[in-house]
């Protein structure tokens, strides 16, 4: 019998190499799945195919030990800053000046009214500020005219106070920058009392509730339908904002709070409820809640090493002089480091959140990726966000101050005087702690929210 022999196996072909993907993301997925997966089961399904959401198990991996170092910093902050709450909550009344709200404008009372009539009367009449029924006073220069009828006027109905219903009489000036009364304009009033004890009025401002009003509901209305539900919920984190500096800040620096611990303790106060509420309760908002907080301490020690180390006094600013009348209790050099402290919150919680929403997208693009090469990806995006930044807070200063910064243009003084003066100084350091802050805010939240992203999904296997 012949031999048979059994065919030659084929000569098994090489497989062809992979087409490089062209997001780089993506090759340093493909490469680093390749290196963990050799030495385990081979998976030979295209990486797109493994990487899809119905391929990946939902459950992540929540106790990595980062997450449970931020989770726990994140926890005692919160309790020191409820805490920090309860001890400085205002209590009392605030202790004012005795002449505050006989000589400050900003604390008399105040009356609606709409101008009724224009008309022309004498520049001295005894009626002006007064009130009465329909007319001027008999017996006195009115508005009827006659030799000394040579200065304007206008009759206003008081439609609010104690004396609605009745009339006053105020004088207009035909000045620059004088207020415009026609018929129908309605306008504000300081009230005050005579000798005689009878009620006097002047002209403090225009009544401007229902057109602020239109364009704050313009402005909510836009927001909401451009971020939907993300929007209006920004909106409840700005309410929020706002009442507890209502609630608690204010009232508590003009009872004589530490100007520094109370800033701290609002700002964090903020970050804590707002940033959860507008975010979510994820990985990402805590990521950035604790590159904001760490941010924001750093920012604080260099505001209070600027100060104290510029000699700065704020008494350059006409209201820091008239908290020094009015309110001898608050420091000044602290009110200011708190202003420093606020104004840049504002700017490091949109940076952080940046940073760490470009974190979870990269997480999301690349579950594979590693935590430095997620760190230095974010980082180039981070310093267009902060080249970006840094001159927007710049200029944001810059605009409130516009009108100081035109009449020192034309003062006359060297340059280097009037940018070294205590009120430039203080708006050109406030202008770089900021800054500095932000420089510190975008590698702290990145590398926060880089090693808290780690390991977060596992794969099933077939």
């Amino acid at each position: 019998m012949g031999r048979h022999h059994a065919p030659a196996p084929a000569r098994q072909k090489k497989d062809a190499p992979a087409p490089a993907p062209s997001d780089p993301l993506a090759a340093a997925a493909q490469h680093g799945h390749s290196h963990a997966h050799s030495h385990g089961p081979s998976d030979d399904r295209p990486l797109a195919e493994r990487m899809h959401p119905r391929n990946l198990d939902p459950r992540r991996i929540t106790w990595t030990l980062p997450r449970s170092i931020l989770f726990i910093a994140l926890v005692v902050g919160f309790i020191a800053t409820a805490a920090a709450v309860v001890l400085q909550w205002p209590q009392g009344e605030p202790e004012t000046g005795d002449n505050f709200h006989q000589t400050s404008g900003l604390a008399q009372e105040v009356s609606s009214g709409t101008v009724a009539l224009e008309t022309t009367g004498a520049c001295n009449s005894p009626a002006i500020g007064r009130s009465f029924d329909t007319s001027p006073p008999t017996g006195h220069p009115s508005a009827a005219g006659g030799e000394d009828a040579s200065c304007p006027q206008v009759i206003v109905d008081i439609t609010s106070g104690p004396e609605e219903g009745r009339r006053t009489l105020l004088a207009v000036t035909d000045s620059d920058g004088s207020p415009e009364l026609p018929v129908g304009q309605d306008i504000l009033m300081t009230t005050g009392t005579s000798e005689d004890g009878s009620r006097t009025y002047g002209f403090q401002d225009y009544e401007r509730t229902t057109p602020v009003w239109v364009w704050l509901l313009l402005t909510l209305a836009a927001i909401v339908v451009v971020g939907a539900w993300r929007g209006f919920r920004s909106i409840l984190g700005l309410a929020v904002t706002l009442g507890i500096f209502a609630v608690f800040l204010l009232p508590a620096l003009a009872r004589g709070g530490d100007p520094v611990l109370l800033a701290v303790t609002a700002c964090s106060a903020v970050l804590y409820l707002a940033l959860f509420l507008v975010h979510g309760m994820n990985w990402k908002t805590a990521s950035s809640l604790g590159g904001t907080l760490a941010a924001m301490l750093v920012g604080t020690a260099l505001a209070w090493l600027a100060i104290d180390t510029n000699q700065l006094r704020g008494l350059a600013d006409e209201n820091n002089m008239q908290i020094m009348l009015y309110l001898p209790g608050l420091s000044i050099s602290g009110l200011l480091l708190a202003g420093f402290i606020i104004g840049t919150l504002g700017v490091l919680n949109d940076v952080t959140v940046a940073q760490a929403s470009t974190i979870a997208e990269l997480r999301q693009l690349d579950p594979t990726a590693s935590n430095l090469r997620l760190f230095g990806t974010a980082m180039r995006v981070g310093r267009d966000h902060l080249a970006s930044t840094v001159y927007t807070l710049v200029l944001s200063y810059a605009g409130a101050a516009l009108p100081l910064l035109v009449l020192l243009s034309v003062s006359g003084r060297d340059i280097g005087h009037i940018l070294t003066s205590d009120i430039m100084a203080t708006e050109i350091l406030r202008s770089a702690t900021g800054s500095l802050a932000l420089v510190a805010a975008v590698p702290l939240t990145t590398a926060i929210a880089a090693v808290t992203t780690s390991s977060v999904w596992r794969q099933k296997t077939q």
